[in-house]
């Protein structure tokens, strides 16, 4: 039977590293989950929401937001906060016919001015130190889709000489790997880093502001980094944990591979396969590089 909790159709995942920390997962039977501020690219998630925006600039991408509803109006407003529909639509009451040139300009200047005397500016900041303070309770695991990936292994499997593990996502056990979402790979900024983008999540209603900020700003990445083929589950640390990162307990019966890398130490073989001797489904490969240039997986164990 499908999973409540299922968002996608994948079977499975795939996580790289070090040998040495392969050890401590089989030996535990859990994974480590991080903080944002742990990831190695410093462009992923945003360790600040807004920099370097002024209140001049929010005023004023406040006010053209408002102004472009007027003038490109939207068949649903569904999306908009409650009172940016009240205001849409007194708006389009008292201008009928559209906006001239003449008032549009006039309309911008007095809305800029109007959003000064309000709320949002103090709302803003509160929403940046909000994020500041949750970014060290966020927890994200990061997964590949594929276990192939030549530069993958070299960068997080100790070149070569790790280990890549395979979770399998099963419905039955509910597992965590049936609520990751992909990594969105795009070289647009994400809507925290410009005046115009506030005005953007200001203008929408709390469900999707909060969602974007929740869960889509988790796993934005430029597309640099489209080679790694990345998903991700992100979660809040629990009450009585402190630091930065989470050592969670996974399921034995998730593990589906253990597979050792083109370079593996083929004298740790033995503690592996003792290690992967309370996973009922695990099956050992060995990861080779052809004279093709191709990494192939054999199966011996």
């Amino acid at each position: 039977m499908r999973s409540e909790k299922r968002q996608h159709d994948r079977q499975s995942f795939f996580k790289y590293m070090p040998l040495s920390t392969a050890k401590i997962v089989l030996k535990n039977s859990t994974l480590r989950w991080s903080s944002p501020t742990l990831l190695n690219d410093p462009f992923d998630v945003p360790r600040e929401l807004f920099p370097d925006v002024s209140e001049q600039q929010v005023s004023t991408a406040f006010a053209q937001m408002l102004v472009h509803e007027l003038k490109n109006p939207r068949d649903n407003l569904d999306e908009l906060a409650p009172d940016i529909i009240e205001i849409v639509q007194d708006m389009r009451q008292i201008f009928p016919s559209g906006l001239s040139s003449e008032i549009n300009l006039h309309l911008l200047n007095l809305m800029s001015i109007a959003v000064q005397t309000t709320d949002v500016l103090s709302a803003l900041q509160e929403l940046k130190e909000h994020w500041l303070n949750s970014l060290d309770t966020k927890r994200v695991i990061c997964v590949s889709e594929e276990p192939d990936i030549i530069s993958m292994w070299n960068h997080y499997a100790d070149c070569y000489k790790g280990i890549v593990l395979e979770f399998a996502c099963l419905d039955e056990l509910d597992s965590v790997w049936l609520l990751a979402n992909p990594i969105n790979y795009t070289d647009t900024k994400p809507l925290t880093y410009s005046a115009e983008g506030l005005a953007e999540l200001a203008s929408r209603n709390n469900c999707w502001a909060t969602k974007y900020l929740t869960e889509e700003l988790m796993r934005i990445k430029t597309t640099h980094w489209a080679y790694e083929k990345e998903w991700r589950v992100s979660t809040i640390m629990n009450n009585n944990e402190e630091g930065l990162y989470s050592d969670y307990r996974f399921n034995p019966n998730e593990l589906k591979s253990v597979i050792l890398g083109p370079q593996f130490d083929s004298s740790e073989l033995p503690t592996i396969i003792s290690l992967s001797q309370k996973y009922p489904n695990v099956r050992i490969k060995r990861a080779k590089l052809t004279t093709q240039r191709e990494l192939v997986l054999e199966v011996i164990s």
